[in-house]
């Protein structure tokens, strides 16, 4: 059974995004490898906010071929969709996966990697895993990724480069998947995106975060809801009055 070990920078989206691969990583028979110690293989899921979150994402790919020159590396996050071409040139880096993609990441491990432990990825991989969580890992309260992505333009910042325009998931995929984790005993939901507050303004018919507080509300078994980071902005007097009388 190959390891793997997941290294994680930046937000709360990338620390949702690397739930979701453990998930996935695991479904598919890997043994994750905690701490200490050499593993098969090593997801770097990155962050390229600032200049120091660039530097810590390729010393942990440097950091991890030094652990095992023998171990595949698969690097995806913001970095990787910025600056693929220097990623990919590194020692001991055998898949670099954009953000995109970063959904399709255990497919093509199967697909291309595996082989060395004696799988055929191709004949264990019978269909495409699901990019979504039931727990998660080290924490007593959980993400929640609402949506994706910015469409403003700030002149200082990367991240419209590397997450694209705002993406909404559907209500119905949230309400699904906060009852998996109330079910898995997390009474406590961060509700998290690149740009919370323009959650649902790309969906047709349109949509709301008052709407996705408002029926995860009503959810027995969940105590407490937390927005993690919002603009200014989006804080409309809308959301103010529904914040207030919420009980």
């Amino acid at each position: 059974m190959p390891t793997v070990k997941f290294l994680t920078l930046g937000c709360k989206v990338n620390q949702y995004e690397t739930q979701a691969l453990r998930e996935q990583f695991i479904g598919e028979g890997f043994s994750e490898k905690r701490g200490e110690g050499a593993a098969d293989f090593y997801v770097i899921n990155t962050c390229t906010v600032t200049g120091k979150a660039d530097r810590e994402s390729l010393y942990l790919i440097r950091r991890s071929h030094r652990e095992n020159p023998y171990g595949k590396i698969v690097v995806t996050g913001c970095l990787a969709e910025l600056d693929r071409g220097l990623i990919s040139g590194m020692p001991g880096v055998s898949l670099v996966q954009k953000n995109s993609a970063k959904k399709f990441t255990v497919r093509e491990v199967m697909r291309r990697l595996i082989s060395s432990f004696g799988r055929k990825g191709q004949d264990v991989l019978k269909k495409s895993p699901s990019y979504s969580i039931s727990y998660f890992e080290g924490r007593s309260r959980a993400f929640l990724k609402i949506q994706d992505g910015c469409n403003n333009r700030c002149a200082y910042c990367k991240v419209p480069l590397v997450r694209g325009n705002s993406k909404s998931r559907p209500l119905r995929d949230i309400i699904e998947e906060a009852q998996r984790l109330v079910k898995n005993g997390f009474k406590e939901i961060v509700l998290t995106g690149i740009c919370l507050g323009s959650y649902g303004k790309d969906l047709n018919p349109r949509k709301s975060l008052i709407q996705v507080i408002s029926k995860l509300e009503k959810m027995p078994g969940l105590y407490r809801i937390r927005l993690s980071s919002i603009e200014a902005r989006d804080i409309n007097d809308a959301l103010i009055r529904y914040m207030r009388n919420s009980q």
